[in-house]
């Protein structure tokens, strides 16, 4: 069964927390993950782009001259996408670009990047994550000299921690996600996950069903 040291934040453990061999026995599934981490960036596109086609563009719908006798090429308005500033052939309009992707097949890829995470060593359990002040640099050194993380680190408390957030949120290096918000991008975007032991155990039992 699969084991990882709760610790204070000096690093010196505490207890020793057993894992769900569900969760964290799960093998590495490569192309389950690129799947979820697609879905993920295909969900926050905006789809906003837009260009207007001959029917919206200004002008006219009146033919520019006759069809026949005048030795120029026929035209038709001056709206067609043959004539400058009119319309766009083919262009792009809003759209919605997420699509649905199967919540088992979301949970086991997060199954597969905290196992393996875990086998990498890169999960971090701390008894919590209460911080005594709001400034960013006691929070940075508390990591860094503390905890060891001195590269991109992701903070998931079990609830919200208000000077957790304050000091967090000017560091470009750290990211704070609650337990049951945590998705693929964000185990794989961050060097360290620095978690409490409560939220690892509820995120543990929402994979496990």
């Amino acid at each position: 069964m699969p084991e990882i040291n709760v610790c204070n934040w000096k690093k010196e453990t505490v207890r020793t927390l057993e894992l769900d061999p569900a969760v964290f026995d799960y093998p590495l599934k490569k192309h389950l993950i690129y799947e979820a981490v697609l879905a993920y960036k295909a969900a926050g596109r905006a789809g906003t782009h837009k260009t207007k086609n001959r029917k919206e563009v200004s002008g006219g719908t009146r033919k520019l001259w006759r069809q026949k006798g005048t030795g120029r090429a026929r035209v038709g308005d001056n709206r067609s996408p043959l004539w400058r500033h009119g319309g766009t052939v083919h262009g792009p309009s809003p759209r919605d670009y997420s699509w649905n992707m199967p919540k088992r097949m979301r949970r086991n890829a997060i199954r597969s990047a905290l196992a393996q995470l875990l086998r990498d060593e890169r999960i971090i359990c701390v008894e919590d994550m209460a911080q005594s002040s709001h400034k960013a640099k006691e929070l940075d050194q508390a990591l860094a000299k503390g905890l060891g993380c001195e590269r991109k680190t992701l903070l998931v408390p079990d609830e919200a921690e208000r000077n957790l957030d304050l000091a967090a949120r000017n560091n470009p290096r750290l990211s704070v996600v609650p337990a049951l918000g945590v998705s693929v991008v964000d185990l794989l975007d961050n060097d360290r996950v620095v978690i409490t032991e409560g939220a690892l155990k509820r995120l543990s039992e929402v994979l496990a069903r």
